[in-house]
Parts: C-alpha cells; sequence; structure tokens
C-alpha cells in the first residue's frame, strides 16, 4: 500500500514524503492520558514501517497518521 507519511515527521519536512508500507505491527501501551480519557488500561496504536521513495530509508509511523496514496 502506498501512503504519505504525517507532515510532523523530520523526513517530510526533507521532502521525503511518499513510500510504500512494508508491515504492520500493533502497540500495545499503558498511558496515563489515555486511560484518563477513555478509562481503557491499555490502547493499541498500529505502527506502519514505511520504506521511503527518495531516501530508501524506513520509518515507523502511526498508521491512522498516514494518508493513502
Amino acid at each position: 500500500m502506498r501512503v504519505q507519511i504525517p507532515a510532523y515527521t523530520d523526513r517530510w519536512m526533507m521532502g521525503d514524503r511518499y513510500g510504500e508500507v512494508v508491515k504492520t505491527s500493533r502497540y500495545g501501551k499503558v498511558g496515563t492520558r489515555a486511560r484518563l480519557l477513555t478509562g481503557a488500561r491499555t490502547v493499541d496504536i498500529e505502527i506502519a514501517t514505511v520504506l521511503l521513495d527518495k531516501s530508501g530509508k524506513t520509518v515507523r509511523v502511526i498508521l491512522n497518521d498516514c494518508v493513502v496514496v
């Protein structure tokens, strides 16, 4: 799946904005803010490993913040 990475990353600011999702994984974290807002003990976040076009580097970003192209 081809995506545009989020604008808050350093790679996006350097112009390396698009890439291919190599793999996805789930990350469960107990966060104080999330626990207070949702009442849940863990929050599942889906992390995407993206292989970028220009640099050929891989970055890990939150999949929900990516835009599918």
